[in-house]
């Protein structure tokens, strides 16, 4: 009997023993714009951990733009939000909600941690760009 409960436990031990790590991809997060001036009010990124991120900094005028810690932040698989342009005659709103194919972008985050032999950086950081509509 104690043999048995002894095998239990050992087993139990080694399952624990091989769960993977999370994958954590970013610390700080930035928001910027590609064409000036923007007010992004309301902007979050989920990741596939089940946390997210704001990144609803005000004004903000150029890259890489305004910076906040963000914890720790997994690979991303949803973008929502909105964003506004200020110009002198008219105010114009832009939205977004979409999926991120988290997939794609962890391969891209793990090609671009080990492209450098020499560099050994621990998180990166997300970036979040506006511009107006194409």
């Amino acid at each position: 009997m104690k043999i048995k409960l002894l095998l239990i436990l050992a087993t139990l031990l080694m399952l624990t023993g091989c769960e993977e790590k999370p994958f954590y991809v970013a610390s700080i997060g930035n928001a910027g714009s590609l064409d000036g001036q923007y007010g992004i009010r309301d902007m979050s990124v989920s990741d596939v951990l089940g946390g997210g991120a704001g990144f609803g900094y005000g004004a903000v005028n150029g890259y890489p733009g305004a910076s906040a810690d963000i914890g720790r932040m997994g690979v991303p698989n949803h973008i929502e939000g909105f964003w506004a342009k200020y110009e002198e005659d008219a105010t114009t709103y832009f939205r977004i909600s979409a999926d991120i194919d988290s997939e794609l972008a962890e391969k891209k985050i793990r090609t671009l941690r080990n492209y450098y032999q020499n560099f050994k950086g621990k998180t990166g950081s997300m970036q979040v760009l506006v511009e107006r509509e194409s």
